[in-house]
């Protein structure tokens, strides 16, 4: 047994497999305990949608006006042949008729009121953000995103260097505490910096459960298990339209989501560190601990797991720079900076896409709780689809298909006058076709990015590869603005950059049936070996 095939030349990632199997009671646990936390992620990234939900407003009744219902005191306080000013989604009144003067209109005197019918207060209706103050609306959103994106860059490395569990509890507890704070601080500046570190601690939650998910399984469940992890970001856009729906008042709204998200501090007894990421950094007696348990749950044998512990004691592949990765080292190799490159290209248009799309989303339906909790069930069908696809044709061409599908959506819903048809039911198809698209081709973006960097830099990679998405996020309100000037501008925008990002993927090396690299030199040293560790792969060749 002293070819290149044998036993004593396997790496870390066959020796656990070996010693716990692919997937069993230990990997589904901790498998659930990581896609559960993508309840909290939908939660704050997209609660923007009823904290300031869109609003009809008018200037307030004067003191001695105070008797007139709001009925009453429009008809007779608005400009007489005025419409109403549009704000983005909001609408409503900055002037009102001159009662004690000369002038035609004056400004609003006593305040604002606001249409209460639907929601009894937002972030607009508590802090006035109209008539002037309205882009202090799209600040709460993008503040978000920046703190997401600092948080994958941040922690993405933190959890590198220290650790996936001690770093991920770090931003659970975070999450949390900022959470309650945002829910109950009284003033508008004070909001924003406490949602801010929210979303820090949010990204890091983000980044680092997706590679702890991925890091314990093997087999056809690395393929399997990182996709179905995404299923309850859909799922929690619509327990959050249903905590809305029953919830008006922004507050206790949002201090209820951040009182579920507290229930994951439990976690820290529940989850072990990645015996993985131990290796890697050279700890493997602790490793080999955890995979004692590990095999115990699953009702392995000891016997059969001694081989495997001891190849794995006895290993001297360790990444003794582990705990030193930076930025830098995502370019360190030419290899490395082909990949980086062409992945942030591609998340920064994901960013841009999705959101985007999301949000013209919106515009199919008045009935907001329907539409976002619509949107979450619709993605469902779309991430069962992508573990099939994936499955057999690869990465590479799943995600660029579902780009084009996306394209095609698009230009579809471009050449489909609105109002022709019935309840539009020929845009809401193609809209939900989209959504289905995205759906593939996000799930599966995620894991081909875990897959193309080696495992003491998984969790950088993947951090910053996200980071580019936040920031193409940030574009997104500014393409759906493009309506303004023409109606087809966005549409056709959106057409264009998922073709591009379709065209874009082809370049990345498939990971379909290889080996997870687990350091910088595995990935550098790599040859078309990729092992078939199941028969439905085969072997394919890496860059």
């Amino acid at each position: 047994m002293s070819s290149s095939g044998s036993n004593s030349d396997k790496d870390e990632q066959d020796a656990i497999s070996a010693a716990i199997g692919n997937f069993g009671r230990w990997q589904m646990k901790i498998s659930l305990l990581m896609s559960l936390l993508k309840f909290p992620m939908a939660w704050f990234t997209l609660s923007i949608v009823f904290l300031a939900p869109p609003t009809n407003f008018w200037c307030n009744q004067l003191p001695q006006y105070a008797y007139m219902d709001d009925i009453t005191w429009k008809s007779y306080s608005i400009p007489d042949n005025s419409t109403p000013e549009q704000e983005g989604l909001n609408s409503g009144y900055c002037t009102m008729k001159d009662l004690v003067g000369n002038q035609t209109t004056v400004s609003c005197q006593n305040g604002y009121g606001y249409n209460k019918s639907i929601f009894t207060k937002t972030i607009i209706s508590e802090w006035n953000l109209v008539c002037g103050h309205q882009r202090l609306i799209d600040l709460t959103q993008i503040s978000l995103m920046i703190g997401i994106l600092t948080g994958n860059i941040v922690f993405g490395i933190l959890a590198d260097r220290h650790g996936r569990k001690t770093v991920l509890m770090v931003c659970i507890f975070l999450q949390s505490l900022f959470g309650i704070l945002s829910s109950w601080i009284p003033w508008y500046w004070g909001f924003i910096i406490s949602r801010f570190l929210l979303a820090i601690s949010n990204g890091g939650t983000m980044v680092t459960s997706f590679v702890m998910c991925m890091e314990v399984v093997g087999g056809k469940w690395r393929t399997i298990v990182p996709i179905l992890y995404q299923i309850p970001f859909g799922l929690g856009n619509s327990i959050m339209a249903g905590v809305a729906y029953f919830l008006r008042d922004w507050r206790y709204f949002h201090f209820a989501l951040s009182v579920l998200a507290c229930l994951y501090i439990s976690y820290i007894w529940y989850i072990p560190e990645s015996p993985r990421w131990l290796i890697a950094v050279g700890r493997k007696e602790d490793a080999i601990a955890i995979l004692r348990k590990a095999a115990s749950a699953n009702k392995i044998d000891p016997r059969d797991t001694e081989a495997s512990m001891i190849e794995i004691s006895n290993t001297t592949k360790t990444n003794k720079k582990a705990t030193k990765s930076s930025l830098a080292t995502l370019f360190s190799t030419e290899k490395l900076r082909k990949r980086s490159i062409i992945l942030y290209i591609n998340w920064g248009i994901t960013g841009i896409t999705f959101y985007a799309f999301s949000q013209y989303m919106g515009h199919v339906s008045t009935n907001i709780f329907l539409t976002v909790s619509t949107g979450g069930l619709i993605a469902f069908p779309g991430t069962i689809l992508c573990i099939y696809l994936i499955s057999r044709y690869g990465r590479r061409y799943t995600i660029s298909t579902a780009y084009f599908v996306l394209a095609g959506c698009c230009l579809g819903i471009l050449f489909i006058p609105k109002g022709r048809f019935v309840y539009d039911w020929p845009r809401v198809g193609l809209a939900a076709l989209g959504i289905v698209g995205k759906s593939v081709s996000v799930p599966a973006l995620y894991l081909f990015t875990g897959e193309l960097y080696p495992t003491t830099l998984r969790n950088a990679g993947v951090g910053v590869s996200v980071m580019f998405s936040r920031l193409g996020s940030m574009v997104a309100p500014l393409i759906i603005s493009m309506e303004e000037l023409s109606p087809f501008l966005p549409l056709l925008v959106l057409a264009i950059a998922s073709i591009a990002e379709a065209i874009l993927v082809l370049p990345l090396p498939e990971t379909k049936g290889t080996k997870l690299p687990e350091t910088i030199e595995d990935l550098d040293n790599a040859k078309a070996e990729a092992k078939q560790e199941n028969s439905e792969y085969r072997p394919v060749s890496k860059d």
